[in-house]
């Protein structure tokens, strides 16, 4: 009998837990966090490759600097 008592209470534990879960997972996609966070991954991955070429520039040119080239 105490198995069986075990048996729920474990099995309710896990139906708590899984609700839990999707209870949060509903809320952070709701916030729409993730699509934020795509955009700003995109975004420094932009900006990585812009100093990228940019010192690539400079160091074919010289002693330019970052600023005149951009000016």
């Amino acid at each position: 009998m105490e198995f069986y008592g075990a048996l729920v209470v474990s099995l309710i534990c896990l139906i708590v837990v899984l609700i839990f879960a999707a209870i949060v997972r509903y809320a952070i996609d709701s916030s729409k966090t993730s699509k934020k966070l795509d955009v700003l991954i995109k975004e420094v991955h932009y900006l990585k490759t812009e100093i990228k070429k940019l010192q690539h520039h400079k160091q074919q040119d010289g002693s330019k600097h970052i600023i005149d080239e951009k000016v």
